[in-house]
């Protein structure tokens, strides 16, 4: 996996006690690749606790890479294949970019905005 993350043109590829670490953009945290079994999976934690509401909303639109809180911030999670890494880095930065905007108007209802 270390080797098929760098050749899509991950930034950051390092393995630290058989956890694979990269990002999909130097300008954006780093995700996980974890084995599990035979299989890889990928993960991209922002610290943002979503709502069952907004998880929910996720879900639907990205079936293949489920939403939920993990260690108290939301995470996604999708099962690493060769051919899906592309799409991997698309849905991470769909997810930063819905996660900085969900707390953009949390923030704007608790200013009174």
């Amino acid at each position: 996996m270390e080797q098929l993350l760098r050749a899509a043109g991950f930034t950051g590829v390092e393995v630290v006690d058989g956890v694979i670490y990269a990002r999909t953009d130097p300008a954006l945290p780093e995700f996980t690749a974890t084995q599990i079994g035979d299989d890889w999976q990928l993960a991209q934690a922002w610290p943002l606790r979503a709502t069952p509401t907004q998880i929910a909303q996720w879900n639907a639109q990205q079936p293949d890479a489920p939403m939920d809180i993990h260690q108290g911030e939301t995470r996604i999670t999708l099962r690493a294949t060769p051919e899906n890494l592309t799409h991997w880095a698309d849905l991470t930065r769909a997810m930063v970019a819905q996660c900085v905007a969900w707390r953009r108007e949390t923030r704007q209802h608790d200013e009174g905005m």
